[in-house]
């Protein structure tokens, strides 16, 4: 078997030729299909950057600025009867940057006048930056921009440079502070929520310390069928109940005799073994546990809402005045918002997980447990475990889910 492998990568070797590649769609526009580089073309009325500097009177003399009277140049490059704070705050030298995230060498950077548009006869698109800056530099009367005009960014005016053009890097992604209303609203829900279950949880533990002293206090003894058969009035529909006081009869009627003749009809080799494997347990409303309950239910409604106004959002189907507006729950930003989208799905999607996987015992969290005679509900628990008729013993992945599902029992 290796030789016929070693023969067909030998044969592959002496096919082997080498071959020269060009990639043409690195660069755009720049090679045609032939690996030939394009012929550069002529573009017109191409947008000229803003150039900043620290004072307006470094500003080439033509773009010095100009007010008709009763107006003046504000920060944002053009001229208004009152220099606002929202207009100050429009500094295209800032570069839709603001607090930390502004170069501290570029706060004091105010626009000149505005470029002219500009003409290039020979325009290179894998070096479009640089062919604009010379052309709108030429425009204004620079002539060697490598030492009198830098980059924003790349340095600052001082010595020899004295403006920048504002060729802005990409505006970094917003993030939230968390003091937005809607976020304050989750956490405030949420965390009044947790608090709730936390005192919930520690409530109950305090009622039921004397019931959880023993695991013995919650089985039961039946005599099976030597109790149906005997007749005797005394013993008959009695199951014993053994604790540390010693045994208790509790007498079956009504819906609890029902409910433990639907456990023993199941099929079971004889009563005994299925003595040894139920359980009985009593269980009491409480006020509190009622409104823990609730409180869960109209949370989980409150997140299936809030996932739909997420929806909405992403939308740009919000009613009022966001109609329209996509992303405005994500400050405008598309990354932000699928980000926040699909962390509020996962959410979603995990809570209503976890209830429907504790939905058998969620009911009996709420509940104070007590003895069978005393609880207004009572729970026969029988652990029922998955068989593989095909498979002589459970694996372990099976006897794990087992463990998991007998331990969520309440």
């Amino acid at each position: 078997m290796a030789r016929p492998l070693m023969l067909w990568a030998i044969a592959a070797a002496l096919c082997a030729q080498s071959v020269y590649g060009v990639q043409k769609w690195h660069d755009v526009n720049r090679y045609d299909a032939y690996g030939n580089e394009c012929k550069l073309r002529e573009v017109r009325d191409i947008v000229c950057k803003r150039l900043c500097v620290y004072d307006l009177a470094r500003c080439p003399e033509s773009l010095q600025p100009s007010c008709p009277d009763g107006e003046s140049f504000c920060a944002d490059g053009a001229c208004h009867p009152q220099c606002t704070d929202t207009i100050q705050s429009r500094n295209p030298c800032h570069c839709s940057r603001t607090g930390e995230q502004l170069p501290s060498a570029a706060r004091s950077l105010v626009p000149c006048m505005t470029v002219p548009n500009v003409t290039i006869n020979q325009f290179h698109p894998w070096e479009a930056n640089r062919d604009i800056r010379r052309a709108c530099g030429a425009k204004v009367g620079f002539v060697d921009q490598s030492k009198a005009v830098a980059v924003w960014g790349n340095g600052w005016p001082g010595g020899d440079v004295t403006a920048v053009w504002a060729e802005c890097p990409p505006a970094p992604n917003p993030k939230y502070t968390f003091r937005e209303s809607y976020w304050v609203a989750t956490f405030s829900v949420n965390g009044v929520l947790a608090l709730l279950l936390i005192l919930w949880s520690l409530n109950k533990r305090w009622a039921e310390r004397n019931i959880r002293k023993t695991s013995a206090v919650s089985t039961y003894t039946l005599n099976g069928t030597q109790t149906k058969r005997s007749g005797n009035p005394e013993t008959k529909g009695f199951v014993k109940i053994h604790d540390d006081f010693g045994s208790k009869a509790v007498k079956l009627t009504g819906e609890l005799r029902h409910g433990v003749n639907s456990a023993l009809d199941m099929d079971t080799p004889s009563a005994n073994s299925l003595s040894r494997d139920s359980k009985l347990r009593g269980y009491r409303n409480h006020a509190f546990g009622t409104l823990c309950a609730l409180s869960v239910a109209l949370v989980t409604m409150l997140w299936i809402c809030y996932l739909g106004v997420w929806t909405a959002d992403y939308y740009g189907a919000l009613p009022g005045s966001r109609y329209g507006v996509a992303f405005s729950l994500g400050l405008q930003n598309t990354h932000l918002m699928l980000a926040s989208f699909l962390i509020v799905w996962g959410l979603t999607f995990a809570i209503l997980l976890a209830l429907y996987i504790l939905k058998p015992h969620l009911r009996n969290f709420f509940r104070i447990r007590t003895l069978p005679a005393q609880g207004q509900y009572v729970c026969v628990v029988r652990p029922i475990r998955e068989i593989k008729l095909l498979v002589d013993k459970a694996s372990w992945v099976q006897r794990q889910v087992n463990l998991v599902t007998e331990r969520l029992v309440i």
